[in-house]
């Protein structure tokens, strides 16, 4: 909506809004560049190429490369950002850069912070990786796709670097965050466009044991259709079975309970109720006090997200800490928005009376280091047991 309100603003406060003056200093960012420079933007249509607002934003860029790129956040972006400005020189010189920092486990290719946080592993399950690395490993394949035919050779690097994006995404086609889903579900739709072939015909059969296979037909007629089927053997030793041209996105999903993890990395947290109203004549009402603090290795956190899931009969009522940038309920959840991490109180009555309530939890995150979390549960001060 805003680009196209962007048209019919005058020139002069579009330059002023794009680029504005910052007491002379050069501007930093690189993401409005990159909106720039992007074929099917309707500013360009506005904003020739040669024009000073666009070249005064790519003469940020290189001050930034003359004085050295060394993170490699940065250095894709700038990748992806030459490669769209046609400077292909640039363009190349960071992705030699990239191809010797870039990881490689298992076929897959994908790349990495320095100085991580440690992140807790599970030897039976796959885990994602934290946003920020979703995030650049998608600018680089974008970087690698802006052209209009691949070799056999970059076909098959930027497949290494799909087979390890696509095993991030979580079963309701997302990512870690808003930010990277954004980033890795173009830099996927750009690699779909370049590998699309019509005459695609696929077959997927998933055996277990004697049972009969369930098969799944994908061709040009339903390519875009999502076919599923629910594996009700669990725990079991499933074999996939894909035959045919062309590429098919397969995912496997389990649900599952677990017990809160007593570790934590990064936040404390601790959860209390106060003023505590069990009248039986209104409805019962209590604060849920939020206690929280960063302990990572930083100085201070990233975007924090405080996920408080309702106890049963409860709601929250509308009143939040001005700490707070943006709220969401979703179904028993409410979610927080914090851009910094402090004391918190929250306030819930119940809607509906529930007897022998369980306890729920409070889980907070770091937006981008999904790593550094904990978790805390409540009860509420008010429930009967069950007779």
């Amino acid at each position: 909506l805003m680009v196209f309100m962007l048209l019919f603003i005058p020139l002069d406060f579009l330059m002023w809004l794009l680029f504005p003056n910052q007491n002379g200093k050069c501007f930093q960012h690189f993401f409005l560049v990159v909106a720039l420079y992007k074929p099917d933007n309707p500013i360009i249509y506005l904003l020739h190429y040669q024009h000073p607002v666009v070249q005064n934003g790519m003469n940020c860029l290189e001050t930034a490369f003359n004085k050295g790129v060394y993170d490699t956040y940065t250095q894709a972006l700038l990748a992806y950002t030459y490669g769209l400005a046609g400077k292909e020189k640039r363009k190349q010189f960071f992705f030699e850069k990239l191809n010797k920092t870039a990881t490689r486990v298992g076929g897959s290719v994908h790349w990495e912070r320095e100085n991580k946080p440690p992140a807790e592993h599970f030897p039976a399950f796959y885990s994602r990786a934290p946003s920020a690395e979703i995030e650049m490993t998608s600018y680089v394949l974008m970087a690698l796709l802006n052209k209009n035919k691949l070799t056999p050779e970059e076909l098959s690097y930027t497949s290494r670097i799909v087979h390890w994006l696509v095993k991030q995404q979580n079963p309701y086609g997302g990512f870690s965050s808003s930010q990277d889903t954004v980033v890795a579900l173009q830099a996927l739709a750009q690699y779909g466009y370049l590998t699309f072939s019509k005459k695609s015909v696929n077959t997927v059969k998933v055996n277990f044991m004697q049972l009969p296979s369930k098969v799944f037909q994908v061709n040009e007629k339903n390519r875009f259709i999502q076919q599923q089927a629910s594996l009700t053997a669990v725990p079991g030793n499933y074999s996939v079975e894909v035959s045919g041209t062309g590429c098919v996105y397969l995912q496997t999903t389990l649900r599952y309970n677990i017990h809160l993890p007593k570790k934590v990395a990064g936040f404390s947290l601790s959860v209390q109720s106060a003023n505590v109203s069990c009248t039986s004549n209104f409805p019962l009402k209590f604060d849920l006090v939020i206690s929280t603090s960063y302990t990572g290795n930083r100085n201070v956190s990233n975007m924090a997200i405080i996920d408080v899931k309702m106890l049963s009969g409860f709601v929250p009522l509308q009143q939040y800490d001005s700490i707070v940038n943006q709220v969401d309920i979703k179904n028993d959840h409410i979610i927080f928005y914090l851009q910094k991490v402090s004391l918190g109180r929250r306030f819930v009555e119940q809607s509906l009376p529930v007897s022998d309530i369980k306890a729920a939890s409070v889980h907070i995150y770091d937006y981008y280091e999904t790593d550094e979390y904990a978790v805390a549960e409540y009860k509420s001060p008010c429930s009967q047991p069950s007779k």
